[in-house]
């Protein structure tokens, strides 16, 4: 009989001091102010999670601090950014969630930078399948587990992720982003309904995009003024690329240039700027410290 209750008092003893995690799939708890959990909690990718690779400073309010979504490169080195921001969250006081979106669900460009908006062979995809659509439930998520309150986030993306960024905007205009910064990205969707998608607009159905919202959002284009290599490996060199400028910094600008011109056509006002940062390069730690001091 001692031999029995010693076995029953056992497991209790193990899992009764184990720490919570989520108690439930609707919400969730950080223990720690660094980490990383995987979201699957959006129904129509939830065979394609993402890994979301956080720092929450000790002493925030995580019920008011700014929340800032951070998008990497094309490295999809979630944690790098993560981290690269740890210092700036200390001093500026904010909650920094990072995005991975693994190569296992997300192989290529078409499917993270370019949103998912179209399948591998150009058919477009359904709305809850693009990648962009994760985001505003993962803000949901930690908005709930948080109780959080408000009611807007704040994007910085650089390299790939600054594509990412610059197209959630031109793809989900009434998303509860506040500000949005895309840095040293290597090209762009024009807001034009004459060039092609992924270099423009046309062969996207119309109810797919709201440009006059858009327009209305705000977003920064930062460019390093160093980031001007024509022969970087990296940088996209079709023809269709070719035509926005011959690097990243032309591209930029361009993009920026043509913007303005297509919502003064359509008599919209437009949010967007551009932000050249001095000295720097192709660099996301440098790109990250001055998109700290325009966000907050």
């Amino acid at each position: 009989m001692k031999k029995l209750i010693f076995l029953l008092v056992i497991p209790f003893i193990f899992f009764g001091c184990r720490k919570p995690t989520n108690p439930s799939n609707n919400t969730l708890v950080l223990e720690n102010n660094l980490g990383q959990f995987q979201f699957n909690n959006y129904e129509p990718l939830v065979d394609m999670p993402v890994n979301i690779h956080y720092y929450i400073p000790d002493l925030v309010d995580r019920q008011n601090a700014p929340i800032l979504f951070v998008f990497p490169g094309m490295n999809r080195n979630a944690n790098t950014y993560r981290d690269t921001w740890i210092n700036l969250a200390d001093t500026k006081g904010i909650m920094i969630f990072s995005f991975e979106f693994p190569t296992a669900f997300y192989p290529n460009s078409v499917a993270y930078q370019q949103g998912n908006i179209v399948n591998q062979n150009g058919v477009l995809n359904a709305e809850d399948k693009w990648s962009f659509s994760i985001v505003e439930p993962v803000f949901d998520y930690i908005k709930t587990s948080f109780n959080y309150n408000h009611n807007f986030y704040d994007l910085f993306g650089h390299s790939a992720g600054a594509q990412f960024v610059h197209r959630y905007i031109l793809f989900k205009p009434y998303s509860r982003v506040r500000k949005a910064i895309s840095a040293n990205s290597g090209w762009y969707t024009i807001p034009d309904t004459s060039v092609l998608f992924p270099y423009g607009l046309k062969n996207i159905p119309e109810n797919n995009f709201d440009l006059s919202n858009s327009f209305n959002k705000q977003l920064e284009i930062h460019l390093g003024l160093l980031d001007n290599n024509a022969n970087d490996p990296s940088l996209r060199k079709t023809p269709e690329a070719n035509a926005q400028g011959f690097h990243r910094l032309s591209r930029g600008r361009y993009f920026v240039s043509k913007s303005d011109s297509i919502a003064q056509s359509m008599n919209y006002s437009i949010n967007w700027v551009k932000k050249e940062v001095p000295d720097v390069a192709h660099n996301h730690g440098g790109m990250s410290a001055f998109a700290a001091e325009e966000l907050y």
